[in-house]
C-alpha cells in the first residue's frame, strides 16, 4: 500500500493540503498540508474557530482517517497557550484560529506530515461550537471589543461512521479529492462576508454558513491581486454619501462591466462570488488587495468603498462600484496585477 504523507492548513477561510514525493520507492510518502483561510468582513476584529479534528473519508476500501488538531509550535511540539512545552500529564489545547490573521493567499497549518495511501477521499472537519465548555468558537466585535458566541453551520454527522462531537459543528466536503504524489496542495477557505451571519431572534451567537466554506486544490489556481490608490479612494468618498466607509474590491465571475457589476445583497446585474478589503501594506503606505485561490478562467473586480453598507441580508446605505476592471484572465499559478 502507498501512502502520501499529509497535512492540514487553516486560515481565516482557508484548508491546504500540500504534498511532494519523498522518492521512497517503497512507501512513496508526500506531505500534505490542510490549512484554512478567509475573505473579509466588516464590524468584527476577530473571528475565532476552533478546531478538534480532521477526518480524512476513502472512497472505496479502507476506513475513516482521523486526526487531533491540537496547539504546536513550527516545530510540531505541543504548547500551552503562552507558546511554552506542554508540561508532562497535561492534556493538549485544542487550536484555535483568528480567521481575520490570514486573508488572501495566507493559511494556516492544522495537520502537518502525517501518513495516509494515496487515494480518493471526501473530508470531515470537526470546529468547536460557542457553547464548548472549555474551549469555544467566538467573535469579538470591533466597536465594543465583547466577545459573542460562535457557531458553524453544518451536517449533523461525519458520514462513514465517525458521527459527531459534543459542542461542535461539522463541516462535511462532499466533493471528491485526490491524494498522490505530486499535486496535494488544497485550502479550506471561509467566506466570511457572505458567510458571517449576526445573532437573529432569540439567538445569541454569530453563524458560519456551510454554503460559505469550499475546498480548492492550490496547485489549480492564480492570484489576483493589486494596489488602490489614496486618490481613487478619496474620490470614492467624495461622490458617495455614507456615514463610514469600508474599502474592498468585489471579484465577479466571468466579463462584467461596471455597470452589471451587483452587490452580495442582490442588487445589480450580476453577483460578487467573494470581496477582498483594502488593507495597508507593511510599509504603512500603500494600500493593496488579494485574491489568493481563484480558479483558472475569467473574472471582473470591481473596487468600492461602501462594502460596509452591503451583505447577503440588504443594503443597509449607498452601494457602488466606483472603478472596474473586466475580462481578466486567471491561470494556474500565476498572478494576475489590476491597480485601481
Amino acid at each position: 500500500m502507498k501512502l502520501i504523507k499529509i497535512g492540514l492548513l487553516s486560515a481565516s477561510v482557508a484548508l491546504v493540503l500540500s504534498g511532494c514525493n519523498s522518492g521512497d520507492s517503497s512507501t512513496d510518502t508526500t506531505p500534505v498540508t490542510l490549512s484554512v483561510s478567509d475573505a473579509p468582513i466588516d464590524n468584527v476584529s476577530e473571528v475565532v474557530v476552533t478546531y478538534s479534528k480532521v477526518a480524512f473519508l476513502p472512497l472505496g476500501e479502507g476506513s475513516p482517517i482521523l486526526f487531533d488538531v491540537y496547539k504546536k509550535d513550527n516545530e510540531g511540539n505541543l504548547i500551552d497557550d503562552n507558546g511554552n512545552p506542554l508540561p508532562d500529564g497535561q492534556d493538549p489545547i485544542p487550536l484555535s484560529v483568528n480567521l481575520l490573521n490570514f486573508q488572501g493567499g495566507e493559511a494556516q497549518e492544522l495537520i502537518e506530515n502525517q501518513n495516509i495511501p494515496t487515494g480518493d477521499y471526501k473530508l470531515c472537519l470537526f470546529a468547536n461550537d460557542g457553547d464548548h465548555p472549555t474551549f469555544p468558537s467566538y467573535v469579538v466585535e470591533a466597536n465594543t471589543g465583547n466577545s459573542t458566541p460562535l457557531t458553524v453551520k453544518g451536517e449533523g454527522k461525519c458520514p462513514q461512521g465517525v458521527g459527531s462531537v459534543d459542542n461542535a459543528g461539522v463541516l462535511y466536503f462532499n466533493d471528491t479529492f485526490t491524494v498522490n504524489h505530486e499535486n496535494n496542495d488544497y485550502v479550506v477557505e471561509f467566506d466570511l462576508r457572505r458567510g458571517l451571519k449576526e445573532p437573529k431572534n432569540s439567538s445569541n451567537a454569530y453563524t458560519i454558513q456551510r454554503t460559505s466554506v469550499s475546498l480548492v486544490n492550490t496547485a489549480e489556481t492564480g492570484e489576483i491581486s493589486g494596489n488602490v490608490a489614496d486618490s481613487t479612494m478619496g474620490a470614492c468618498e467624495n461622490t458617495t454619501s455614507s456615514p463610514s466607509y469600508s474599502h474592498a474590491v468585489y471579484l465577479y465571475e466571468g466579463d462584467v462591466t461596471q455597470a452589471e457589476m451587483g452587490s452580495f445583497s442582490g442588487s445589480g446585474t450580476v453577483a460578487p462570488i467573494t470581496a477582498a478589503n483594502v488593507t495597508l501594506d507593511d510599509d504603512g503606505v500603500t494600500h493593496e488587495y488579494e485574491f489568493g485561490f481563484v480558479k483558472p478562467g475569467t473574472y471582473s473586480v470591481g473596487y468600492t468603498c461602501t462594502a460596509n453598507n452591503d451583505s447577503e441580508e440588504g443594503l443597509t446605505g449607498n452601494f457602488i462600484i466606483h472603478a472596474a476592471d473586466s475580462g481578466l484572465s486567471v491561470t494556474e499559478d500565476t498572478e494576475t496585477r489590476v491597480h485601481f
